[in-house]
C-alpha cells in the first residue's frame, strides 16, 4: 500500500509536506511532480518490484500521463500479458505500470478489468485532466476537497486538513456520525469535503475548474438466482481458495494473517496453510473472558501449524495509544474495536509486511446479529397498524436497558421502512439523539436507509451493510490501523468474484432460523473443524466499558462530559444519560464516539 495526495496549482513544498504526513503508508520510497497545472505526491510501501522502478508519480514513455497509486492489482500480470499484446512496453515489474498503461488503453472501461484493491489518479497532460478511482467496495480510501477552486485530493483527511483549507464542520455528517460512528459513504466532517464513492470514478477539469465527471463503474447487484446449496457451497469454497491463494502469492515481501478464531479468519488461514508453511498468525488476548477468543485462534494454529503471535494488552496500553489513533484516525471512527486492530497490526509488522484478514465475510453472507433483529422487525408489518401503535405507547415510558428489548422493537416498527435497519443500526434511540443534538435523527436515518430495498428482508440489510458499515467502519477501520504501522491488509473475502457469487446466492441460503452463514458454513465442512465452524458467534470486542468505568473514567469526565471547547453536543443531556445508565446497558458505544469527536476537535481543529 501506499499513500497519494495532491492539488491542482503548482507548490512543490507543500505538495512534499502533505505527502511525507502519509509517510506512514509508504515508508520507503517518496516522490512528486509539479507543474503549472497540478503538484502530486507519492509515499510508497514496496510489495511488488521493491527496486527503484517502482518509483512513483510513474510516467508512460511519452510523459503525457503520470499516476500516483495504492493498491495491488492481483491480476496484473495477465493483463500485462494482454497489453504486450496489444503494443505496450514496461520498463518495471509493477502492478502500478499496468493500471497506468491499461488506463492509456481502455480509458475509465479499465476500471472493471481490475482485481484488486486501489485507489489512484491519473494526470493527462494533454488534456489536462485528473482522474480519480476507488476499487470496487472501498478497501481503499479516496478523499478530495473542492470549494469551487481548490481540489485537493488524497489517501488520508489529514492531507486536506493541513493543506491550509478554512475548516468548518458539516453538521449533517456530524449528526451521522452520532448515530453510526462513522461518516458518511460520500462526505468527511468537513465542507466541501468528500470521500469518492467505492465503485465510482471522478475526472476534474484543471482549466475550467470543475468535476467533469463523477460516476459509477460498478454497483452491488444482489439478484439471489443460486438456489442449490450442493452447487453454492462448491462455488464458494473454490473461490475463496483461489482469491487467498493469489493474494497470499501476489507479492515480494513476507505475508502472514489475521487470526481471531472466527470462522472468518480461521478459513482465510486454513486455505493459506495450504500455500505457505508455517504461516504467520496474529491474534488478541484480553484479561476478561467474554472478550477472549485466544483459545480458539490458539486451537486454529495448532491444527494448520501456523507461528502463532498472541498480543494481550492492558488499559495501560490504551491511555499510551489513544494520541496516536486521534491522528492516524483524522476522519473520526467511534468503534472501539479500532483499539485492537491497530495493537495486533503494530505486532504483524514486527514480523510481516502484508497480512491476511477475515473482513467482508458477514456482510455477504450475512452472519450479523443485527439482521435476526431486522428480521423480528420486519415481520411487524404484518400485524395491523393500531397493534403496532398500541404495542409501543405500552413500552414508550419505560427503561432503556437491555432486559427492554420490546421497546426497541416496537419503536422501531413505527418508522417507515427505509428507516428501520438503519435505527437498528444507530447508537443512540431517537429520543437520545433528541436530547444530545436539540434535532430529531431522521436526516441521518434517511441518509442511511437510501441503500433499502424492496424484497426480502436480508437482501436489504445486506446491500446497505455492503454501502455503508462494511467500507465507512470495517474497512476504514483496518486501512488506518495496519497502515499506521506500514502493513499492508488483503481481505480474500472481498475479491470481486467472491462478491458477484456472494450477491447471487439466494439470501435464503445465509440466514436459516438462528443460523447465521448458514451457506458459508457449508461451504467449509471440508476446511474447518464443526466445533469452530459452529461455535457461538463472539464478533472483534474489546472490554472497553470496564475500562471506561474505570482507569479511563477521569478521561471521560474531562473529555466528554466536561468538554466546553464546542457546543454541538447538550453535555447535560449526555451527563443524564450516562448517569440514568441500569447497570446492563454498554455505554461504550456512546461513550466512545464523543471521545474521540472531542479529541479530534483538540487535535484538528484548535
Amino acid at each position: 500500500m501506499c499513500g497519494i495526495v495532491g492539488f491542482n496549482w503548482r507548490d512543490e513544498k507543500l505538495v512534499t509536506t502533505l505527502a511525507d504526513l502519509l509517510k506512514h503508508r509508504g515508508p520507503d520510497m517518496e516522490g512528486r511532480f509539479c507543474d503549472e497545472r497540478v503538484s502530486l505526491g507519492h509515499r510508497r510501501l514496496s510489495i511488488i518490484d521493491l527496486s527503484d522502478k517502482g518509483r512513483q508519480p510513474m510516467a508512460d514513455e511519452t510523459k503525457r500521463y503520470r499516476i500516483v497509486y495504492n493498491g495491488e492489482i492481483f491480476n496484473y500480470r495477465e493483463l500485462r500479458d494482454e497489453l504486450k499484446t496489444l503494443g505496450h512496453t514496461f520498463v518495471s515489474e509493477t502492478d502500478t505500470e499496468v493500471v497506468l498503461k491499461l488506463y492509456i488503453e481502455f480509458g475509465p472501461e479499465a476500471l472493471v478489468r481490475l482485481d484488486g484493491q486501489f485507489a489512484f489518479c491519473i494526470y493527462d497532460s494533454e488534456r489536462q485532466e485528473l482522474f480519480l478511482a476507488r476499487d470496487r467496495i472501498g478497501i481503499l480510501p479516496l478523499y478530495y476537497f473542492f470549494d469551487g477552486a481548490r481540489f485537493i485530493f488524497g489517501s488520508e483527511l489529514k492531507v486536506i486538513l493541513e493543506a491550509g483549507i478554512d475548516k468548518e464542520i458539516d453538521h449533517s455528517a456530524l449528526m451521522y456520525y452520532l448515530c453510526y460512528g462513522y461518516t458518511p459513504r460520500n462526505r468527511g466532517l468537513l465542507r466541501h469535503t468528500h470521500k469518492l464513492e467505492p465503485g465510482h470514478y471522478l475526472v476534474f477539469d484543471l482549466v475550467e475548474k470543475r468535476i467533469k465527471f463523477h460516476a459509477p463503474y460498478w454497483q452491488v447487484k444482489l439478484t439471489g438466482e443460486i438456489t442449490d446449496e450442493q452447487d453454492a457451497a462448491r462455488r464458494i469454497r473454490d473461490t475463496l481458495e483461489q482469491s487467498v491463494k493469489e493474494r497470499l502469492l501476489t507479492a515480494d515481501v513476507p505475508v502472514g494473517a489475521f487470526l481471531s478464531g472466527g470462522i472468518d479468519s480461521s478459513a482465510i488461514v486454513a486455505l493459506a496453510s495450504k500455500y505457505q508453511h508455517k504461516l504467520k498468525t496474529f491474534s488478541i488476548t484480553f484479561e476478561y473472558p467474554d472478550f477472549d477468543e485466544s483459545a480458539y485462534a490458539r486451537d486454529i494454529s495448532g491444527r494448520f501449524g501456523t507461528e502463532h503471535h498472541e498480543i494481550k494488552f492492558t488499559v495501560e496500553d490504551i491511555k499510551k495509544l489513544i494520541p496516536e489513533l486521534v491522528y492516524h484516525y483524522d476522519d473520526p471512527l467511534g468503534d472501539p474495536s479500532i483499539i485492537p486492530t491497530y495493537l495486533v497490526s503494530k505486532v504483524a509488522r514486527q514480523h510481516v509486511t502484508v497480512a491476511l484478514s477475515g473482513d467482508g465475510g458477514d456482510e455477504l453472507f450475512g452472519g450479523y446479529t443485527a439482521y435476526k433483529h431486522y428480521r423480528l422487525v420486519r415481520r411487524q408489518e404484518r400485524y395491523p397498524g393500531f397493534v403496532n401503535t398500541m404495542l409501543h405507547r405500552m413500552f414508550k415510558h419505560t427503561g432503556n436497558g437491555i432486559a427492554n428489548k420490546p421497546k426497541k422493537f416496537f419503536e422501531i416498527g413505527t418508522l417507515p421502512v427505509g428507516q428501520k435497519f438503519a435505527r437498528i443500526m444507530s447508537y443512540l434511540n431517537m429520543n437520545e439523539f433528541k436530547q444530545i443534538t436539540g434535532i430529531s435523527p431522521e436526516e441521518a436515518y434517511d441518509e442511511y436507509g437510501r441503500h433499502h430495498l424492496p424484497g426480502f428482508y436480508l437482501n436489504s440489510a445486506i446491500n446497505t451493510d455492503l454501502h455503508c458499515y462494511l467500507p465507512d467502519d470495517i474497512l476504514t477501520k483496518v486501512d488506518r490501523a495496519s497502515l499506521a504501522n506500514s502493513l499492508e491488509t488483503r481481505p480474500p473475502f472481498l475479491d470481486p468474484e467472491m462478491i458477484d457469487l456472494a450477491c447471487r446466492i439466494d439470501p435464503r441460503l445465509k440466514l436459516r432460523g438462528q443460523e447465521g452463514k448458514w451457506i458459508l458454513k457449508k461451504a467449509l465442512t471440508s476446511v474447518l473443524p464443526e466445533e469452530i465452524i459452529y461455535r457461538k458467534k463472539q464478533g472483534f470486542g474489546v472490554p472497553l466499558k470496564y475500562y471506561l468505568a474505570g482507569d479511563l473514567k477521569g478521561l471521560v469526565a474531562e473529555k466528554v462530559v466536561g468538554f466546553t471547547k464546542h457546543d454541538f453536543f447538550n453535555r447535560e443531556a449526555v451527563k443524564s444519560l450516562l448517569k440514568a445508565g441500569d447497570g446492563h446497558r454498554d455505554m461504550s458505544r456512546i461513550i466512545w464516539p464523543l471521545l474521540m469527536f472531542n479529541l479530534w476537535w483538540e487535535r484538528w481543529m484548535e
